[in-house]
């Protein structure tokens, strides 16, 4: 009769701790679809922030592919160089940037950015000329991300807008 009286408790026990298992496991499950959802925003305004603050100036597709993309050459006067120099130690040295500016060709306001950007020459390059004096010869080969970035941000608040997506420079340090 204990024994029996000890099984019958054992199978009470097991199928209360199954019932309360499911009721985890159905409880968690919800909850992870939560934080899944949570963790994807904010990873996609992450990605957003990182790619240079982008909102939807498209006409049509909400992301600018890479063939979207037309690149504008930042001419000094009739040479695509821009030299800049440093006094390093005594000697003078000099950094040779070339830079281009990405424009997204399918935003609505692509046409007179473009326009302004090919009148605002000057202003460009003198805006690249500050950029990298802010830097040492020793030190602006190293920071050619930061300078890029610092240029998107300065060419789209110059010209108020966000039809400018990227900024490349090259550079040849002598």
């Amino acid at each position: 009769m204990k024994k029996s009286m000890l099984n019958v408790i054992t199978l009470a026990l097991v199928l209360v701790n199954l019932i309360l298992t499911v009721l985890l496991t159905f409880s968690l499950v919800s909850t992870n679809k939560k934080t899944n959802s949570l963790i994807t925003k904010v990873a996609q305004i992450i990605d957003l922030d990182a790619g240079g603050g982008l909102t939807n100036n498209t006409s049509g597709s909400g992301s600018t592919g890479i063939e979207n993309i037309k690149y504008v050459d930042v001419k000094n006067n009739d040479s695509t160089d821009i030299i800049v120099s440093f006094v390093d130690n005594g000697k003078t040295r000099y950094a040779v940037l070339t830079v281009s500016l990405g424009l997204n060709s399918k935003a609505k306001d692509y046409s007179t950015v473009s326009t302004s950007i090919d009148n605002g020459m000057k202003v460009i390059v003198n805006k690249v000329t500050n950029e990298a004096n802010k830097y040492t010869y020793s030190t602006i080969s190293a920071n050619k991300t930061a300078i890029e970035t610092n240029l998107l941000k300065e060419m789209q608040e110059l010209f108020k807008t966000e039809t400018i997506q990227s900024v490349l420079v090259n550079m040849v340090i002598q």
